[in-house]
């Protein structure tokens, strides 16, 4: 399966590179493609070519010779077949989560600097030989002692890595949770949401907390709603909206209580200047009625 891989700037002028012939530069980085992260592929010169040069005509293997020459590649057997090794792979080429396919003797795993790849079925033998191991450990105490099987793939590693640091950040403690409510911060109280202005209503009347405070401060507050409402009601678009109506009535009292006669006090008419009520002139017209007509029986 072929694999995205990574070229370095400085191959353009590396002196093995730059000394192979056009189509061998084209072969070694098609290897690149199709080897395994261990920097292995199989030694088959017309299977390369088929994905490599598949509309060229070139012997592939007489290419795959001039690499070996310039010491790029190398070709050994294993397991009754032919493979081949890119020198210094693992040193340029570096998967996220490598695998291997094909058998690679350890010489030549040093010869690709892929020494820390395993195949899944090595992956297999080193979790159960490190469990064994660590279990030899830990009954023997000796803290010591290194082991002789491989060390474990980078994808292992990292998530070891990963369970560490999970553990070291780990604030559980066996402290009371007194103790630990002593420690930590207490937590900031949330502020109150400000709230959003609205008109008056149509319908508005002053409440008995308002009355109060208008007569507190010697301000008709029947007069002094209606003018307050109409005005308001009267008041076009944003300018007509409050956020604390409450707030606002105080402030409108406090400036018609200013705005009275005599420095505040309640300024009332004379007696005899007052309208009179429906009720006087009742009387009056009753009254009237009675020394007219009364007076003629």
């Amino acid at each position: 399966m072929a694999r995205i891989r990574s070229i370095h700037p400085g191959l353009w002028t590396d002196e093995a590179f730059a000394t192979l012939s056009m189509a061998a530069r084209v072969l070694i980085m098609g290897i690149w493609n199709h080897a395994d992260d261990g920097g292995g592929f199989e030694w088959k010169p017309l299977t390369l070519k088929m994905r490599i040069f598949p509309a060229d005509n070139v012997d592939v293997a007489a290419l795959l010779e001039e690499l070996s020459s310039s010491n790029l590649v190398l070709e050994y057997d294993a397991d009754g077949k032919r493979f081949g090794a890119v020198r210094n792979f693992g040193k340029w080429q570096r998967a996220q989560k490598p695998d291997r396919f094909c058998p690679m003797p350890p010489e030549v795993r040093e010869y690709a600097g892929t020494v820390h790849v395993l195949s899944k079925e090595e992956r297999k033998k080193n979790d159960t030989a490190t469990g064994s191991e660590a279990t030899e450990t830990v009954e023997n105490g000796d803290q010591s002692r290194t082991s002789t099987v491989p060390v474990a793939d980078f994808e292992n590693r990292r998530e070891e890595g990963r369970k560490v640091r999970k553990e070291e950040g780990n604030t559980s403690s066996l402290r009371s949770e007194g103790e630990r409510a002593d420690a930590l911060p207490a937590p900031a109280p949330k502020s109150e949401k400000p709230k959003r202005a609205c008109r008056l209503p149509a319908d508005w009347q002053p409440t008995l907390e308002q009355v109060q405070f208008a007569e507190a401060n010697q301000v008709d507050p029947v007069r002094t709603a209606e003018v307050f409402r109409d005005y308001w009601i009267g008041v076009p678009g944003a300018k007509g909206c409050k956020a604390d109506w409450d707030a606002t009535w105080r402030n409108w009292v406090r400036r018609e209580d200013k705005m009275l006669p005599g420095g505040g006090k309640v300024y009332r008419l004379p007696a005899s200047d007052r309208p009179k009520t429906a009720a006087q002139n009742a009387d009056e017209n009753a009254k009237y009625l009675l020394e007219r007509f009364g007076a003629g029986q």
